[in-house]
């Protein structure tokens, strides 16, 4: 049985490079490729309200282990994620994608990041355009270098 528990980790798990999926007996956790961290999920007899509780062993530690809101790692994880991806571009950009990256958080969680200064994309078609843009100056570079 799904619960938001579960989306928030696979949501997180998905945030590649910065982690990956592995499976721990029944339960498919994130591990954070950068420092070991390994977030489980709550099983839904756990989190009984379904809001999103996970458990975060740091290091991979299990001694060392905090239980929060999903939404909360998330929001951490999300603003790394696209920080990442951005690399060299403008803040508008930046923002816009957190914008969308958080929206589909939501979708596929129902729950929100923690993001409150964050503003709906003045125009939303900044992000596809700038990716367009990408895309049409990746094939141009290739032509021009013969590939």
């Amino acid at each position: 049985m799904s619960n938001r528990s579960t989306a928030i980790v696979g949501f997180i798990a998905n945030l590649a490079p910065l982690y990956s999926g592995e499976r721990h007996g029944d339960l498919w956790c994130a591990r954070s490729l950068h420092d070991g961290t390994l977030i489980s999920p709550f099983s839904p007899d756990e989190d009984t309200e379904d809001e999103g509780w996970i458990r975060v062993s740091w290091q991979g530690d299990p001694l060392r282990r905090t239980e929060v809101l999903g939404a909360d790692v998330t929001t951490l994880a999300l603003e790394r994620y696209v920080r990442l991806h951005c690399t060299g571009a403008d803040e508008e950009t930046i923002a816009a994608e957190l914008y969308f990256m958080a929206q589909h958080f939501t979708f596929k969680t129902g729950c929100h990041a923690y993001l409150p200064q964050l503003k709906k994309p003045a125009h939303p078609a900044v992000r596809a355009g700038k990716r367009m843009g990408e895309g049409v100056m990746v094939n141009l570079l290739s032509k021009v270098a013969g590939a």
